[in-house]
């Protein structure tokens, strides 16, 4: 039975503040002073020596991701201390001096508020203004490398082309007779480049490095932030998201049943077990998405196509991302999900995305984490709905692209729960996997096409 949507989702993505790229709060600093938190014993460390309140509060509310509010006025007041590895109460304290505050705990999604007054709680009206931390996208050209695409009806072979190069074949995309050659230096690849440009049996691309996403920092508030979606029967029609990332750690049941047999681009190596990847938080951030969109219904028949194109390396390059998103369309995603990018285009990559459009893919990327209007690719491909990050304000978030490539925006927070710890996330990333998350949602409900979706949501979200 097709159900017709009611919408719902439309209200709640304008209340919730779920999404993101990436946390990066480790050992944060301000004018000279720090605050860093310490995972394993969940305690603070501090240099706060001569420093406004106002300061000191920003750090550590950016560092546990609380609201903080202080009574106005004291913000001038000069904080003078320094701590290692104390608890979490006692270093509230130490910072507050003869000050009073409480902390009111939240839950899950809901954040920890951090109140900071000299008589009377309600004094405190005045909110500090935190800074949302993300990775901004990594691009750099691999200078010794090319990559070679041979077109039909060419009599060459790449080993006949490599050897008369003198490059080394670095990889293959199996059913594309595409290649990556790796030459002794840059001279060579530039002479190799200047020789085939105007070759018509072949495509010649530079190929680009892009930086990992990075690690996630807990969100210092306990549990709760998990999702409730539960897996349905497929039948074989399931809406598969493929996910073009990090590696996805399935320790979590709820997690796992989502997810079909993984695909690795690159060595294989397994991802630390003690904070979730960058994979991870986007694979439960598409779930909420799901749950979101589901608008109330327990289960879901979308599944995740975990992608690893990073390989257990810091950087992956645009070859190893086609390479991926050659993979996630040849094994059914119907949905590709690219949090993830660079400032510099692939001809390769936008042709393989051109394709797999006209056969019906949709593809959603992250607009990257640089204020401006600067070209984020995937994102700014013409055939993939790039998603930038909207503030608690509704209004773009301080570090979210704005280009005229953008076309929707989102919330860009997203909270996720790995081994019993919440981890708060921001960034373009998030937005993206999260819009991924509800367009798979309301494709399964309604069985319109993804395409379809895809220009409903274009018309229905908002744009910067």
């Amino acid at each position: 039975m097709i159900r017709k949507p009611k919408r719902t989702w439309m209200r709640q993505l304008a209340l919730t503040g779920v999404m993101g790229g990436l946390l990066v709060l480790q050992g944060l600093a301000l004018h000279g002073a720090e605050v860093s938190f310490g995972r394993e014993k969940e305690t603070l460390t501090a240099d706060l020596r001569g420093v406004p309140l106002g300061d000191a509060l920003k750090l550590m509310g950016e560092r546990m991701g609380w609201n903080v509010f202080v009574e106005p006025g004291l913000e001038s007041r000069r904080v003078s201390t320094r701590f290692t590895d104390l608890a979490v109460g006692e270093s509230l304290r130490r910072v507050m001096g003869e000050l009073n505050y409480a902390l009111i705990r939240g839950s899950g999604e809901k954040a920890s508020k951090l109140l900071v007054y000299a008589t009377s709680a309600s004094s405190a009206t005045q909110e500090i203004e935190l800074s949302e931390q993300v990775v901004i996208f990594y691009s750099k050209r691999i200078d010794n490398e090319i990559i070679v695409q041979i077109k039909p009806g060419s009599p060459m072979t790449i080993e006949e082309i490599a050897e008369a190069l003198d490059a080394e074949i670095a990889g293959e995309v199996e059913g594309l007779n595409a290649y990556r050659l790796r030459f002794k230096d840059e001279a060579s690849a530039d002479a190799a480049r200047e020789r085939l440009k105007d070759s018509d049996a072949l495509q010649i691309s530079d190929n680009y490095e892009w930086g990992r996403p990075g690690e996630n920092q807990p969100f210092i508030q306990g549990g709760g932030a998990g999702f409730s979606l539960k897996p349905g029967k497929t039948d074989g029609n399931e809406i598969i998201v493929g996910l073009i990332d990090m590696p996805v750690q399935s320790s979590d049941d709820s997690l796992s049943e989502f997810l079909l047999p993984g695909i690795t681009i690159g060595d294989g190596t397994a991802a630390p077990s003690d904070v979730p990847s960058h994979g991870t938080s986007m694979a439960q951030t598409v779930l909420k998405g799901v749950e979101l969109g589901n608008e109330g219904q327990s289960e879901s028949s979308v599944r995740i196509l975990p992608i690893d194109v990073y390989g257990g390396s810091d950087t992956t390059s645009t070859f190893q991302v086609a390479a991926g998103i050659y993979e996630a369309v040849k094994a059914g995603a119907s949905i590709v999900n690219l949090s993830l990018g660079g400032a510099d285009a692939a001809p390769f990559m936008e042709q393989m995305i051109t394709e797999a459009s006209q056969q019906g893919v949709l593809f959603v990327g992250a607009a990257g984490n640089s204020p401006g209007k600067d070209y984020t690719f995937p994102a700014a491909y013409p055939d993939v709905l790039a998603v930038t990050a909207a503030g608690r304000n509704g209004e773009p978030a301080a570090y979210a692209n704005t280009g005229d490539f953008v076309d929707v925006m989102v919330p860009g927070r997203s909270f996720v729960e790995y081994n019993g710890t919440t981890y708060m996330v921001n960034g373009t990333s998030s937005s993206a996997a999260y819009v991924s998350g509800l367009a798979a949602s309301i494709s399964a409900n309604t069985g319109k096409p993804v395409r379809e979706v895809e220009f409903e949501l274009r018309q229905n979200l908002p744009k910067p």
